[in-house]
């Protein structure tokens, strides 16, 4: 009979899973078509309704197209910024339907229809709430907050920007503003880069007028807000399904997580000191600027006024992001129609003459700036800040003649109005400040919802007047020392981030710069493209002396012919620049201004390695690479030869069996270089080791098979492939031997005496992790981690470089000959000892040729931190660079025609002479602070493994051998490297 408690769990499982099923249809399927009946047989058109997605594809899709055309001055923006819009108004109407995933979103632009919701007088049309990332970074400040808590903190925060405490606030902007002009000392008569000029001033402003800090004070901040913004602009099409964050966080809510830490820790700062200063009598009170109205109110006795530290934070941190970004706007383009209509520029230039001279603004005569005011007004008008305003009905609501549902979301843009031919003339995409010249309820007559860059009703912005007086003072002053022109370099190209703004998306941007790539696709990125130009290549037969890039990494050989030496292109979302310029190569890998991160690995990968010294960045990296650096230098080298010896000797013992016959090498070397390792860095052999190697061979099949396939954040937490599920078992199992390793090491230490844990790799790590200094100990994780990444990449390094290097002998048998002459009269029949390695001149030739033509990784990846300039190139953040050594390696622009061919030689005087003493020329192990930690061990490991193999054999390729390297996740022999074996003196060998 069936466990009753059993069955009672699997049935409450099943409604669970149900109950979830439903409400996922319910919110994808069902309501979607509800409303889309409901609002059609009103006469509301729009986009069909996608499941999931709804319309999200084909705004991006329009967008992209948007932003690949060219735009002239005067051309009308609106079908560039919201191309979608422009389409779908054209199409259905005026007030259409559409589709942000499941949300539907009823598209306005009547102005009756406008105005009764933005007023909100029957409060039934709420502030959407706004997409997760927005809502993370602004908390539950005045932005986000709704109802009696927003009532509150309005009524709280508006008298920091009305009257007197807005007039205390101008020789804080006017400190600003000279800081800004002094520097500008030095562009006189050259470009200037204005947008980013402001984006620092209106920081700086920001920070003495509202915190009494400066910009220097809040840099974090506003560094932190910067790399925020392009987080919000990668996922502003992105589907969120409900809960998934809770499970599982992309790289992306990492990073914002992280990013929002720093913020508050920077905040709180500020707040602190504050407060410091109360307490030490520096100060009176808390002050009258926006931060000293907060601090009363969070120190308010009465309950019913305080607020709370969150509420306190989250209002800084609104005020940081919203007041900086709208000012600056507002200053950038302005200027940019300033310098583009120099006729209002030269009658701005009077007015501000005539009133103020060459003296700074005063309060009391900026308001009777009456050709400034229309020339900010009229650019209000043409690029307004934000774009668009979103409302949600509470509850089903008559609006118009239409009845419309509970839940849906309107979509406003005063873009769309303020630039519509029915209200403001043909003329309306073009700058006429005159409009103005009799204010702004003439030009709009009387009617609110024509013109309102800040919105209308209730939720106006709270800092519009102090952002328009930002922008009077900085005009004035810039006007009075200035005349400026337009740079034939700029390419006009407004563009909706969180605000507009005149930048360029990530494509576009790098393509005005000259880079070129293959177009972008809907979420797989090039992934496709790239898989079938990779199974295209691999069904081709490969000759012995053939090119083997084109077959190794065919989409970088196929996009450097057609799009040259650095492309664009795609992994999934990611965009990927991919980089062959030594210069460029140089600067990014040695990484001297620490902008160029370490690229964490694929999802399986990173599962594998863990923390390791691979994967880890920052301080926890700079610990481990010091603590294991030592563990492959010097002494502690030389003290791994007689294992690596007895290691070579079991291996060769064993192929006595093969002689004359054919011999599989690349599996040889594998169980050689595991067994080589188990001995050097932990103290046993390949037998104990066993089970991790084994492991790791199942592991690296199923990174194989999902290298180009685009996985979905969150998915693996609810539904686990078999590839996942097996990759699970494989990684508790390679935990678990690892623990034993390290266990049996600790069984055979003295009692209290760490310094007998022995001097190899694992004994090393266990000091630290032993360590009574806090700082330099590490964690048992840590130790786990980095066990297991010295097992893959140790073994996979070293492996690599025997195999191809045997395969190149087995071809080239005069170097074959040449290297065992230089053996022979080194050692004779002798074992190697290791002052006489580095005597190995020929082999050492030969080894660095292998490398150069298959190094073990074939290319390097990074991450820009930040937006960083490169040689002449402008990167944005989070561009992920990659570096090909392969490519580079087989330049025939830098080693010649023949670059494809072995040829040791090249070498015979040194890397240097070969490269020219260009280090970006050869890199088989990376270069700069990261170059890998293992590569003398790989070397060492070769040379003993080579040395000891041509003392007792000559080998030739097997007719059976097919030439087939193939990129897993290092360079490998796909169907195995078959030599055969001859042996030099009889079956005994030497001695």
């Amino acid at each position: 009979m069936e466990d009753p408690i059993m069955f009672f769990l699997s049935s409450v499982l099943c409604l669970c899973l149900l109950s979830l099923l439903l409400r996922f249809l319910h919110r994808f399927w069902w309501t979607p078509v509800y409303i889309q009946n409901r609002l059609g047989s009103q006469g509301i058109k729009g986009p069909s309704y996608k499941f999931i997605h709804g319309n999200n594809k084909e705004i991006l899709e329009m967008r992209t197209e948007a932003l690949s055309k060219p735009l002239g001055l005067a051309d009308d923006i609106v079908p560039r910024v919201l191309p979608h819009v422009h389409t779908w108004k054209n199409k259905y109407g005026k007030n259409y339907l559409s589709w942000r995933g499941g949300q539907a979103q009823l598209a306005i632009t009547e102005l009756e229809l406008i105005k009764e919701v933005l007023n909100n007088r029957d409060k039934v049309y709420q502030k959407a709430p706004p997409p997760f990332y927005i809502k993370k970074v602004m908390g539950n400040g005045l932005a986000t907050s709704v109802g009696e808590r927003w009532v509150k903190h309005r009524r709280l925060i508006n008298h920091a920007f009305q009257g007197d405490c807005l007039k205390k606030m101008i020789p804080e902007m006017i400190v600003s503003v000279e800081m800004m002009l002094q520097s500008w000392r030095h562009h006189q008569g050259k470009e200037i880069e204005v947008f980013e000029e402001f984006r620092l001033l209106t920081s700086d402003i920001i920070s003495r007028t509202a915190f009494g800090s400066s910009y220097l004070e809040g840099k974090n901040i506003f560094d932190m807000t910067k790399r925020y913004s392009d987080i919000i602009r990668r996922n502003a099409f992105r589907i969120s399904l409900p809960g998934i964050s809770e499970i599982w966080k992309t790289s992306d809510e990492m990073e914002a997580d992280k990013l929002l830490r720093l913020m508050c820790d920077s905040v709180r700062e500020i707040v602190e000191k504050r407060e410091e200063k109360v307490k030490l009598g520096d100060i009176g009170d808390f002050g009258n600027d926006f931060l000293g109205i907060l601090l009363q109110a969070y120190h308010d006795v009465d309950e019913n006024r305080r607020i709370l530290i969150q509420d306190l934070i989250d209002e800084c941190k609104t005020f940081y992001i919203s007041g900086q970004e709208t000012s600056n706007s507002l200053l950038s383009w302005t200027v940019l129609l300033l310098a583009i209509h120099s006729d209002w520029q030269d009658k701005a230039r009077e007015e501000v003459i005539e009133l103020f001279g060459h003296k700074n603004p005063h309060p009391k005569d900026l308001s009777k700036l009456n050709t400034i005011t229309m020339i900010i007004n009229e650019a209000l008008r043409l690029y307004p800040p934000a774009l668009v305003f979103v409302r949600k009905c509470e509850r089903e609501v008559r609006l118009g003649k239409l009845i419309l549902p509970a839940n849906l979301h309107f979509f406003i843009s005063n873009l769309v109005v303020h630039r519509d031919p029915g209200i403001w003339g043909d003329d309306a995409h073009l700058f006429k400040p005159e409009r103005f010249s009799a204010g702004v309820a003439k030009a709009t007559s009387n009617n609110v919802a024509a013109y309102f860059p800040f919105g209308v009703g209730p939720r106006t912005c709270i800092g519009f007047n102090f952002a328009t007086m930002v922008a009077k003072v900085v005009l004035v002053m810039i006007l009075q020392r200035y005349r400026f022109t337009l740079s034939p370099a700029y390419v006009h190209s407004p563009v909706l981030h969180s605000l507009l703004v005149p930048q360029h998306g990530i494509q576009y941007r790098l393509r005005e710069q000259g880079i070129k790539g293959p177009s972008y696709r809907f979420i797989y990125g090039n992934a496709k493209e790239i898989l079938k130009l990779r199974n295209e290549a691999l069904s081709k037969p490969l000759g012995l002396s053939d090119d083997i890039f084109p077959r190794v990494l065919p989409h970088a050989y196929t996009w450097m012919n057609m799009y040259g030496e650095n492309f664009l292109c795609w992994r999934g979302d990611q965009p990927q620049l991919s980089i062959t310029e030594p210069e460029l190569i140089k600067e990014v890998l040695y990484n001297r201004d620490k902008a160029y991160r370490n690229t964490p690995p694929s999802p399986y990968s990173l599962k594998l390695m863990g923390n390791g010294l691979v994967t880890s960045e920052g301080e926890r990296w700079a610990k481990h690479r010091k603590l294991l650096s030592h563990a492959f230098q010097g002494e502690c080298l030389k003290r791994m030869i007689p294992d690596m010896i007895i290691s070579v000797e079991l291996m060769l013992q064993a192929w006595k069996h093969y002689q004359g016959k054919e011999i599989e090498v690349s599996e040889e070397f594998r169980l050689l270089t595991s067994d080589i390792i188990s001995r050097t860095a932990f103290g046993n052999n390949y037998l104990e080791g066993k089970t991790v190697f084994d492991m790791m061979v199942k592991y690296s099949d199923i990174i194989k098979r999902n290298m180009f396939k685009v996985r979905f954040p969150g998915i693996s937490k609810i539904w686990k492939t078999s590839d996942d599920i097996e990759m699970d078992k494989l990684l508790g199992v390679m935990h678990d031997s690892v623990v034993e390793i390290i266990k049996r090491r600790e069984e055979k230490v003295k009692p209290g005496d760490i310094g007998s844990f022995g001097n190899d790799f694992l004994g090393l790590l266990l000091r630290a992790y032993y360590d009574v200094d806090e700082n330099k100990r590490i964690l048992v994780q840590d130790l786990i981690d980095e066990c297991k990444t010295f097992y893959i990449s140790g073994q996979a390094t070293t492996s690599s470089l025997l195999s191809w290097t045997v395969l190149l002998l087995a071809i080239h048998t005069d170097w074959q000959d040449k290297a065992r002459a230089e053996v022979i009269e080194l050692f004779g029949h002798r074992n190697p000892n290791a002052n006489d390695l580095s005597k190995l001149n020929t082999m050492t030739m030969i080894i660095n040729e292998t490398l150069r033509l298959y190094p073990p990784a074939i290319g390097i990846l990074r991450n820009c931190e930040s937006e960083v300039k490169l040689g002449k190139f402008t990167l944005p953040a989070n561009l992920q660079l990659f570096i090909p050594s392969m490519a580079v390696h087989r330049d025939p622009g830098i080693w010649g025609d023949d670059a494809h061919l072995f040829k040791p030689e090249r070498f015979s005087e040194g890397v240097a002479i070969a490269t020219n003493n260009n280090v970006t020329s050869y890199f088989p192990f990376g270069i700069g602070p990261r170059t890998c930690i293992g590569f003398n061990f790989a070397i060492s490991g070769a040379k003993i493994a080579l040395l000891m193999i041509l003392q007792r054999y000559r080998f030739v390729l097997s007719p059976a051998y097919v030439h087939s390297p193939v990129l897993n996740s290092l360079l490998v022999p796909q169907h195995g490297i078959q030599v055969i074996l001859h042996p030099l003196q009889g079956e005994e060998g030497p001695c």
